[in-house]
């Protein structure tokens, strides 16, 4: 032992280790104006003191989680219920503003029509499945004061009639089925026809009107309207716009593709006309 003292490998280390001494005592002073002994210490102990203060920082964390757990689930389930509640009131505000804008609208066609009689805003329930014509299930039924074949509208116009009919629901068949057929009138010439669909017009999701006179003053961008010639639909409710015209292969009349002011298959809420002057009484022999 006493010759490793003695020995090169010794002096190596000591030299290296005053070395090392001096570096740091140089980066001590440079440092600041603490005196050279407490630079030293410090200097020295600073790697010690950051990972106390590291670990303190730790536990302090965890015992304030473990005291105060309670207290901070507390607050969360405060801050929760506060956000569930204005949830809530954005729902409830959004549901009267779409319901005043439904009754605005059922308003503004009663001013147009006093006869009119309506259900009030009726709701989509759910969506006839496969059904080409778009038919629909309303949530209302004869407990609302619904019944079979009363017509079915938006503020923009005819949607269809009711087909079918329970106490608590109603099934629609829209104006693009065959089994919705109305008479009806241009407002531009007032050339008549009857709403009359097939497959072909209805895959595109357009009406047919037929029955219309060889020489008669139709043409594209026409408005069609109700007839209310059959007592099934009140006059003067808008059906479609033209988008096409042709002569039927007899030479004696003429069809028009007619797209619907309503998008029957994508409509949410609907109202129904319970009366109206004329009910029931057609006053000419027209299946609609």
């Amino acid at each position: 032992m006493r010759e490793f003292f003695h020995s090169v490998k010794f002096k190596i280390l000591l030299g290296i280790a005053a070395l090392l001494l001096g570096l740091m005592v140089a980066v001590a002073v440079s440092a600041g104006k603490q005196t050279t002994p407490q630079q030293i210490l410090n200097t020295i102990t600073y790697p010690f003191v950051r990972a106390a203060n590291a670990i303190a920082d730790g536990v302090g964390g965890f015992f304030d989680k473990m005291i105060n757990a309670d207290k901070y689930k507390a607050q969360n389930d405060e801050l929760l219920a506060k956000l569930s509640e204005m949830y809530k009131y954005t729902m409830d505000y959004d549901t009267l503003v779409k319901e005043n804008d439904r009754l605005r609208e059922m308003l503004e066609i009663k001013k147009k029509n006093e006869d009119f009689a309506f259900s009030e805003p009726c709701d989509v329930a759910s969506r006839n499945a496969n059904d080409l014509y778009g038919g629909f299930t309303l949530r209302e039924g004869k407990n609302s004061g619904l019944s079979y074949n009363d017509p079915v509208i938006t503020s923009k116009g005819l949607v269809g009639r009711i087909t079918s009919i329970a106490d608590n629901y109603a099934q629609v068949t829209t104006i693009i089925s065959p089994q919705v057929n109305v008479g009806v009138y241009t407002t531009r010439t007032k050339t008549t026809g009857v709403i009359e669909n097939d497959v072909s017009s209805a895959e595109q999701e357009l009406c047919l009107m037929n029955d219309i006179i060889k020489d008669a003053d139709i043409k594209v961008g026409d408005i069609v309207f109700t007839s209310g010639k059959s007592g099934l639909f009140p006059a003067d409710i808008p059906v479609g716009t033209v988008t096409g015209v042709y002569d039927d292969p007899n030479g004696l009349t003429k069809h028009a593709l007619v797209k619907p002011m309503e998008d029957v298959k994508a409509v949410s809420s609907v109202f129904v006309i319970t009366d109206f002057d004329g009910k029931g009484i057609p006053f000419e022999t027209e299946d609609e």
